[in-house]
């Protein structure tokens, strides 16, 4: 009887090393699955909001918890990306309001980044409140999806709108 080894498939990169080893581990969880219809999770459509009191650049115990369930609903529904759209106080006058803006925007960030969101997904932008004076700022946060969903069974819209055959 003769019995024959099977060599497991990692043994023959070994000799690529730690870093490398690494470097492939990153890029296979960093990778998004597909899922079948049913499994899909979707992304709320609606904004969610962070907020700061007025003139405030750290978040609030409340803003930290939210910034968790974000995270978390991220990992379920897969988004393409995060944007964040800071609302800038109209009560603060021109840089000091980008400069809270840009404070509060890095501090949200920062804090998914913490919670696992890949910085590369997160994209920023500060917007002029432009209504009434309020005592209370906010950051909207938005998941950010494309034109097609996650589904086996979408098809995409011909790029030509005219036939070649001349029908109509």
């Amino acid at each position: 009887m003769q019995v024959t080894l099977m060599r497991r498939p990692f043994t023959r990169l070994a000799f690529l090393g730690i870093s490398a080893v690494l470097l492939l581990t990153g890029a296979v969880a960093g990778a998004q699955t597909r899922v079948s219809p049913s499994e899909y999770v979707s992304c709320p459509r609606g904004r969610l909001s962070i907020y700061f009191a007025s003139g405030e650049t750290t978040a609030t115990p409340e803003a930290l918890a939210l910034i968790g369930r974000i995270s978390e609903t991220a990992a379920d529904c897969q988004p393409d990306g995060i944007d964040l759209v800071a609302r800038v106080d109209s009560r603060v006058d021109g840089d000091r309001a980008l400069a809270l803006a840009l404070t509060r925007l890095s501090e949200v960030a920062d804090d998914l980044v913490e919670q696992g969101i890949q910085v590369e997904r997160i994209r920023v932008a500060a917007q002029a409140s432009g209504g009434a004076a309020s005592a209370i700022t906010q950051i909207d946060v938005l998941f950010r999806k494309s034109a097609v969903e996650v589904s086996d069974d979408v098809v995409a819209p011909p790029t030509n709108s005219i036939t070649t055959s001349g029908a109509i």
